[in-house]
């Protein structure tokens, strides 16, 4: 469906619209709030939470980004929130490997790298550059449509995605990897 006629819907409230925005939406914000909350059971919270909201508020979406944009936003703003109410460093769940998508980058670093060892080292970075660097190999996002997604400049991004690298080296390398 189109997606100026799916808003149009989703605002009359249409229910086979709220369907068809789950479906095209549902598992990859799952899988990205598993990846920066670490918990399979918070992100389904998360992305629940998200879909309420957006149902909630699509009556407020101005069509100045794309409907997923705006989505994401919501669910990256919910992600961060909880990360800021757990601080605590938690590991991520198994559930990650029941995703049968094809992720060049993860299977690259897999296969060098012990995946539990590159997860946890990854979740304990600052949440801006777990974040970048989530969206940018996991969820295979441009640099521009990050910088458009988190509302920060290109080069903000750039950075946070290089200095979110060389802290994943060197937290790696210490440990002797």
């Amino acid at each position: 469906m189109e997606e100026s006629l799916l808003i149009r819907r989703l605002k009359r409230g249409k229910e086979d619209a709220y369907v068809q925005v789950v479906h095209d939406c549902g598992n990859r914000l799952l899988k990205t709030c598993c990846l920066m909350l670490g918990s399979r059971e918070e992100a389904e919270d998360v992305v629940q939470e998200t879909f309420i909201k957006v149902f909630e508020n699509i009556g407020q979406f101005k069509g100045n980004s794309s409907l997923y944009t705006w989505i994401y936003t919501i669910a990256l703003n919910l992600s961060r929130d909880r990360l800021k109410r757990k601080r605590n460093v938690l590991s991520f769940q198994d559930d990650l490997d029941e995703w049968n998508e094809d992720d060049n980058v993860e299977s690259h670093v897999e296969k060098s790298i012990d995946r539990e060892v590159l997860k946890k080292e990854l979740f304990k970075l600052h949440p801006m550059y777990m974040e970048v660097m989530t969206l940018f190999y996991f969820e295979e996002l441009s640099i521009k449509e990050i910088s458009a997604l988190l509302n920060e400049k290109e080069g903000t991004v750039k950075s946070r995605l290089s200095r979110g690298r060389n802290i994943l080296k060197e937290n790696l390398t210490k440990g002797g990897l």
